[in-house]
């Protein structure tokens, strides 16, 4: 009788055998990305992970005042701007005047946006161009090099529907009493779950390579 020692080479080389055919047969649209912006779109993609968790602790401990500081500043649109203005020391009043530039331009929340998903990436781009020296190097930010750009038009959709799930739940934590009530939990959840959703749908649709 094979022992489980003997059986471990046997099940690596038939998953390794099984690995391509199962790629084959991923009904997600491959999105094809140069290398370095492949790597950087995932590592953000990870720390779309880290704000959840992120988030999840601070509503699990009633904060939702941090809560809506976590959702305002990194699932906006724009965010890596707005984490890069953080990271660079710039106070929260100025962010939030930077914030409602954009807005005034068409750019924010979705029902009432004047622009589409290409005009916005554009105007992002632009807006980056405008940023200091330095804030969000490494990422391609303020050269027009924004992940957008390198995205089908659907995916670009669903990324700004995401956004707008965040700049909703960001509303929703804000409008909470101090301290939460239950139905302020149960509210917060359901929009939480917005974001949750968006996020299932972008990765049930799409897969880089």
């Amino acid at each position: 009788m094979p022992t489980t020692a003997s059986l471990v080479p046997t099940l690596a080389l038939g998953l390794a055998l099984a690995m391509p055919a199962m790629a084959e047969d991923d009904p997600r649209t491959l999105v094809d990305l140069p290398p370095d912006i492949r790597d950087g779109f995932l590592a953000e993609m990870r720390g779309h992970m880290d704000t959840l968790d992120d988030l999840v602790t601070a509503i699990a401990e009633g904060d939702f005042a941090d809560a809506a500081r976590i959702a305002d500043l990194r699932l906006d649109f724009g965010h890596r701007m707005w984490e890069a203005m953080a990271d660079a020391g710039m106070p929260p009043e100025q962010i939030a005047a930077m914030k409602a530039r954009m807005k005034a331009m068409g750019m924010g929340s979705g029902r009432g946006m004047r622009m589409t998903p290409e005009q916005q990436q554009r105007t992002h781009d632009q807006m980056m161009r405008r940023m200091e020296p330095g804030m969000g190097r490494g990422m391609g930010m303020g050269r027009g090099m924004g992940f957008g750009r390198y995205m089908p038009p659907e995916f670009r959709r669903m990324g700004f529907a995401m956004h707008e799930a965040g700049q909703r739940l960001t509303a929703t934590l804000k409008a909470a009493a101090t301290p939460p009530s239950a139905d302020d939990f149960r509210t917060v959840l359901g929009s939480l779950a917005e974001v949750t959703l968006a996020c299932r749908g972008c990765h049930s649709a799409f897969r880089v390579r």
